[in-house]
């Protein structure tokens, strides 16, 4: 069964990549990209440049793309390609089946005012926030991003009125800042009918924007919001909650509607969402599910590719 991965030069395609090779995938595995050259060629059996999601011929070139190389599987892992599948009611492209979570989780979390007004909606305690375009915060400090976007790209911590960004207003959310900065979380979630919730604790530390270094933990208070959340979105499918434990309990400030950048961690210690979600959409038994011991600890190297001229 072939399969295509978007995003390989990013870190969650080659990730996805990596595990594929690791766990032997039966059949091919392409990958795409914008870009032309990266450490791809080194995991895929088959690299190809593709056109940005944002352009018109995207869907096309990845139809046709999809019919002549017989891909079976389709994952995209960046969050434009995500949010053009899903807000065009997309669920397979050509004959390949979209390998996604479900398509509410998307539309939500993708806009982070409108995830963070959703929840609250549902009663689940979230940070003070608003639109800059139009409500201003009573309370500094305050972290200021884009409305959508990846990640801590774009993020801004602000101490004053003083210094909020006013030449791209209609398009920034801010937030309280949660503190402390000791207690952030990474919380990848697995959800279908057939299992349930599975639900791992990390607490991480960040170098460069990236969970460089974590560990496992239990906690019942965060394990009960983060499961709410599931709850309320109707979670099938893999999301990743982004935390921090305040004085007042658990707060979220991020959810990613999709694989994270945690998953070949995650995958090593035995939470293998991925292939979870891959059988979950292709039809096959999701495989039993054993907990990382509390205390586990995961660390992010180096690895190096060298392509000979």
């Amino acid at each position: 069964m072939n399969i295509l991965i978007s995003g390989i030069a990013g870190d969650i395609g080659f990730g996805v990549a990596r595990i594929l090779r690791c766990n032997h995938w039966s059949g091919e595995i392409h990958g795409m990209d914008i870009q032309s050259d990266h450490a791809g060629e080194f995991i895929c059996d088959f690299i190809a440049t593709s056109p940005r999601a944002d352009e018109e011929n995207y869907l096309e070139w990845l139809s046709e793309y999809v019919s002549r190389h017989n891909i079976r599987v389709f994952i995209p892992t960046s969050e434009a390609e995500i949010s053009k599948i899903a807000f065009n009611g997309i669920d397979t492209i050509a004959n390949a089946t979209i390998i996604k979570t479900n398509d509410l989780v998307i539309q939500k979390c993708l806009d982070k005012h409108d995830c963070l007004s959703y929840l609250s909606s549902c009663g689940i305690p979230v940070p003070e926030h608003g639109l800059l375009i139009n409500e201003k915060p009573n309370a500094y400090p305050i972290i200021v991003k884009p409305r959508s976007g990846q990640g801590s790209k774009g993020l801004l911590k602000v101490f004053s009125e003083k210094m909020l960004p006013i030449d791209s207003l209609t398009s920034l959310v801010w937030q309280t800042y949660l503190e402390p900065d000791n207690e952030e979380y990474t919380c990848p979630v697995f959800r279908s009918e057939e299992t349930g919730t599975r639900i791992l604790i990390i607490k991480r530390t960040l170098q460069g924007g990236f969970t460089n270094k974590g560990e496992v933990i239990n906690n019942v208070q965060i394990e009960k919001y983060v499961d709410a959340i599931a709850e309320a979105l109707e979670l099938d499918g893999v999301m990743n909650v982004q935390l921090r434990l305040t004085s007042q309990g658990p707060r979220l400030f991020e959810i990613n509607p999709r694989l994270s950048s945690t998953l070949v961690f995650r995958d090593k210690m035995g939470f293998c969402d991925l292939s979870w979600l891959l059988s979950l959409r292709i039809g096959l038994p999701v495989a039993d599910y054993t907990p990382p011991t509390a205390g586990t600890r995961f660390y992010r190297g180096v690895q190096e590719f060298i392509s000979y001229a």
